[in-house]
């Protein structure tokens, strides 16, 4: 599932300078969380400047820690938006999206092609939509795997999964260093620790589910393949 199959198109985007005070009878009126923040730029070109939710509107003027006491409603919405922003790509996994809005603690992601806003989502929409696809599929296993970080890596543990007759469903990354790659990975078989366990005796590091000293037993294998 990519995250074009889960933003939404229609996104109403304000500008910078829009009094805070209306800002939020727009956010009430339009029934969103989230205004994206557009600005040209000295090229004549509309860029993403920030994102401001509701929780930053009500804020202002609140008597909570992180309130700005020098910030009214009558204040440009500028003042408190947040910059940079978090954003995501309409090609990007779903899986991933939903990653980065944990990692950045925001709630919602405004989705950029070509530099472009094409869209924006929200937690509440990927996690509805990743929830309904897990309902909806198959028994399926979430393995979780390192390989080595070169050409071929990636492809070689598919073809072990392959020769199993297992399908994979989808593929992310949930790691990635200079010399080594974590791939999640779900597989239409719920024998999660029979599928690790088979991959540990070829030699390939699972991370998930723990197969415990079949690890240790495992023999070496060259890099990024299969061990013969």
């Amino acid at each position: 599932m990519l995250v074009r199959d889960v933003m939404i198109t229609n996104v109403v985007a304000i500008g910078p300078e829009m009094p805070i005070r209306d800002v939020t009878a727009l956010m009430e009126l339009r029934r969103v969380r989230h205004f994206p923040i557009l600005e040209d730029d000295d090229h004549h070109t509309t860029r993403l400047v920030g994102i401001v939710s509701d929780r930053d509107l009500r804020s202002v003027g609140s008597p909570h820690p992180s309130a700005r006491p020098d910030v009214t409603v009558n204040d440009p919405v500028r003042r408190i938006m947040s910059t940079p922003v978090a954003t995501a790509h309409p090609e990007d996994a779903a899986e991933d999206a939903a990653k980065r809005l944990r990692e950045r603690r925001v709630g919602a992601l405004p989705v950029l092609e070509d530099e472009q806003l094409v869209g924006i989502v929200s937690a509440p929409d990927l996690l509805a939509a990743l929830a309904s696809a897990a309902s909806a599929s198959e028994p399926s296993t979430r393995l979780e795997i390192e390989v080595t970080n070169r050409p071929g890596a990636l492809a070689a543990l598919l073809q072990s999964l392959a020769v199993r007759d297992l399908n994979v469903s989808s593929v992310s990354t949930t790691r990635l260093e200079p010399e080594a790659v974590c791939v999640a990975i779900r597989v239409d078989s719920i024998d999660g620790p029979g599928i690790a366990r088979a991959l540990a005796r070829e030699g390939w590091t699972v991370v998930w589910p723990d197969v415990g000293s079949a690890l240790d037993a495992a023999p070496p294998r060259a890099e990024g393949t299969r061990s013969s």
